[in-house]
């Protein structure tokens, strides 16, 4: 695994959850549900443990609670979100959340030598932006990665509808990959590809 990739994923896994997103601004959020994931990733379980898929169900819990699945997808869809049905909206979100999931346990336990430095916050009204870097030492060698967290404020606190790391944005990256589909193919070929990613996975 690139460290871009395992940087992104260490991204997403720092993100706040609802019920601390609560107790003060974006960053304030980040650090302090920093410790709470960490913890969770150092637990050490045997592979194909009780203890492992609890680890594992623990984790999806986190991830649920810190992206907006649905305005990533929104916005990763762009002009063809308008064009879904109630019940496509809801089954590519639920798709889309189901791999995201599941790259997070795959890819979370890769390396956990990484130290995080919170640099700098710019908050407009119920947007916000945070910019930290990313230490991972890995196979000896020493990556910073950029990572900046594109946020919003609702009624549950704070929370991230895009991730960008070394200025490479996951809803971009996701919106040009689904475009491209849609637009060459269809959606129903788009959703069928992305099951199929969830199938190839289990």
């Amino acid at each position: 695994m690139s460290m871009r990739t395992f940087a992104a994923t260490l991204a997403l896994v720092l993100l706040p959850s609802l019920a601390a997103a609560s107790a003060g601004g974006p960053m304030a959020t980040l650090k302090q549900k920093n410790g709470d994931v960490d913890k969770v990733l150092r637990q050490k379980v045997d592979k194909g443990s009780p203890a492992e898929q609890k680890q594992k169900d623990e984790i999806k819990k986190l991830a649920a609670t810190l992206l907006d699945y649905d305005e990533l997808a929104q916005k990763s869809l762009a002009a063809h979100w308008d064009k879904l049905t109630p019940a496509q909206r809801s089954e590519f979100v639920t798709t889309l959340r189901e791999l995201i999931e599941r790259n997070y346990v795959r890819q979370l336990r890769s390396n956990l030598d990484y130290q995080v430095q919170y640099k700098n916050e710019e908050a407009d009204g119920d947007q916000a932006t945070v910019s930290t870097i990313v230490k991972v030492k890995s196979a000896g060698k020493n990556t910073d990665a950029e990572i900046v967290y594109k946020m919003k404020k609702d009624p549950d606190g704070w929370r991230v509808w895009d991730v960008i790391t070394d200025e490479v944005s996951l809803v971009r990256s996701y919106r040009t990959q689904f475009n491209k589909i849609i637009t060459e193919q269809s959606y129903d070929a788009l959703i069928k590809k992305m099951k199929s990613k969830l199938k190839d996975g289990e």
